[in-house]
Parts: structure tokens; sequence; C-alpha cells
């Protein structure tokens, strides 16, 4: 792209030069979620799914403390290795109803110590589209 614009002459020579020697570095260690309520309940879908394929259920559901600690770590395991494959997931997020949704819920609840929910689901998909508990 850098040499194309070189060619069209809209960079210069020398302004190539040290773009192609300077050092791109991403900062990756901070995540933006710009919608938290809908990724938190995604992500624990993908924790379920992924605990019944592996036949972690019943481990989880255990009463023996040890046996369910045990069971939680291989989980988070597993899914952290899956989210770093670079599986992608689709979902059926409606940003711009997420955000409406949001700020209803925070303009309906004030300041109080009320907390409130909203959910909407599409009715002709069943696809869950917006998602938000509680104020914050």
């Amino acid at each position: 792209m850098l040499e194309q614009m070189v060619a069209n002459g809209a960079l210069e020579q020398a302004e190539y030069e040290s773009l192609i020697k300077s050092t791109i570095k991403l900062d990756l260690s901070i995540p933006v979620d710009l919608y938290p309520d809908y990724v938190t309940y995604v992500h624990q879908e993908l924790k379920n799914l992924v605990a019944s394929s592996e036949g972690l259920d019943k481990s989880l559901q255990s009463t023996d403390v040890t046996i369910r600690k045990n069971a939680e770590a291989e989980l988070d395991k597993k899914v952290k290795k899956l989210l770093n494959s670079g599986v992608t997931i689709h979902t059926a997020l409606d940003t711009k109803l997420q955000t409406q949704s949001k700020t209803a819920v925070q303009s309906k609840i004030g300041v109080n110590d009320i907390e409130g929910a909203l959910v909407v689901i599409q009715h002709h998909t069943h696809e869950l589209v917006s998602l938000i508990g509680g104020k914050d």
C-alpha cells in the first residue's frame, strides 16, 4: 500500500523509507468492551458449551470442592485456548438497540438503589439482540 502511495505521488520516498523502518507496536493488553452485559452473557454461554462438549458438567456441579475447582480450572484453560486459537464468535447483537436499551434503563432507574434489566429477543429469529443488567 505504501509503495502505491509513492507511485501515485501521495507519499514522498523519504517518508516511505522512514515508515517501513518504524516499528509498529500494538497494545492488546487492555481490551475495549463496549457492550459488557452482552459480552458477559456470550462468554458464559461459550463456557457452558465447552463444559458440555468436554463432559465437565457433572464435575462443575459436584459437591466436592476439589473436584469442582479442578473442573473449573480445566474449563477456564480450555476456553482460554479456544479464544486464543482465533475463533470467531458470531452473535445477533444489535449495537444500536443495545445502546438505546442501556440509556433507557439508566434513565428510568435514576440514582436510587434500584436495579433493573432489559432483554430483547428478535421474535421471528429467536435471537438475543440486546441484554442489559443493572445500572452499571
